[in-house]
């Protein structure tokens, strides 16, 4: 298994390989490297028409999917470290950065710690606030609940029904995956998402382009919290919304969100 050594982690990613310019991406809280599968598909089968070839990096935060770490704690600034440490793993010099929900929290902060090295970023539901006491309040309820011991199921429909869709087709895999998995491994990582600083007032420092991406149905993040994300970054910036999508735009709106992430990148000189 493919995996890159970072200050208190062992940290699994996926790679599509090829020499075309890198795009890492990190996934959302409770999930995986899984939710890009499709995107990865989608960006070699279109980027073949086009002549060009992206390369697709997708990373397990600690906590999740394959990544291995200990009892430290960690927090979002912890989680780029070790996005970087893939990247520099890889031999890559420049890549785009990109994630959901708290992969755009990584996202964020990798191009603060090396800006240079970042030439784009794309964030699909995500923020750069910290919680307030009411969300982090919620946020504990619904994660102590998942990470507790009575029955997995109610919470975990709960969590699909809000966060992807409705319809039980487009979160059956999820809810599996949920049901079969360790429920606790979540744990270490809880205190780091709900404890997230604001890096609002370091924005204007990030002046690469940014193509922002929201559910117009998210419950997690608003449209005025992305707004403010919109407004402090330093760069050229778009900002698009996702009709009839809730959270995770990636599993139920893919090609539209995939055709989105497509144009931004042809659009950069990398």
């Amino acid at each position: 298994m493919p995996y890159a050594i970072s200050a208190g982690a062992q940290v699994f990613f996926t790679d599509s390989g090829g020499e075309g310019p890198a795009v890492v991406l990190g996934h959302p809280f409770l999930m995986d490297h899984e939710v890009f599968d499709q995107a990865a598909s989608s960006f070699r089968r279109h980027t073949e028409e086009l002549g060009t070839r992206y390369r697709v990096v997708a990373i397990d935060a600690r906590g999740h999917g394959e990544t291995r770490s200990g009892d430290t704690p960690f927090s979002s600034w912890d989680l780029a470290r070790d996005a970087w440490a893939v990247v520099d793993h890889l031999g890559i010099d420049r890549v785009v950065a990109g994630g959901l929900d708290l992969g755009g929290f990584i996202a964020l902060r990798m191009a603060l710690l090396a800006p240079p090295r970042c030439a784009g970023l794309i964030l699909i539901g995500t923020s750069a606030e910290s919680y307030t006491p009411a969300q982090r309040e919620g946020y504990r309820q619904v994660l102590d609940a998942w990470t507790g011991t009575a029955p997995l199921e109610a919470i975990a429909k709960m969590v699909a029904g809000l966060t992807i869709s409705a319809n039980r087709d487009d979160y059956a895999r999820w809810l599996q995956k949920w049901l079969d998995g360790d429920r606790r491994r979540v744990s270490k990582a809880v205190d780091s998402l709900i404890n997230v600083d604001s890096i609002v007032e370091l924005l204007g420092d990030i002046d690469c382009p940014a193509l922002l991406v929201r559910g117009a149905a998210d419950p997690a993040f608003s449209q005025q919290t992305m707004r403010v994300l919109e407004a402090g970054l330093g760069g050229p910036t778009e900002f698009r919304t996702i009709e009839g999508a809730a959270h995770t735009v990636m599993l139920t709106h893919g090609p539209e969100v995939n055709a989105l992430i497509l144009r931004f990148l042809d659009s950069l000189r990398l």
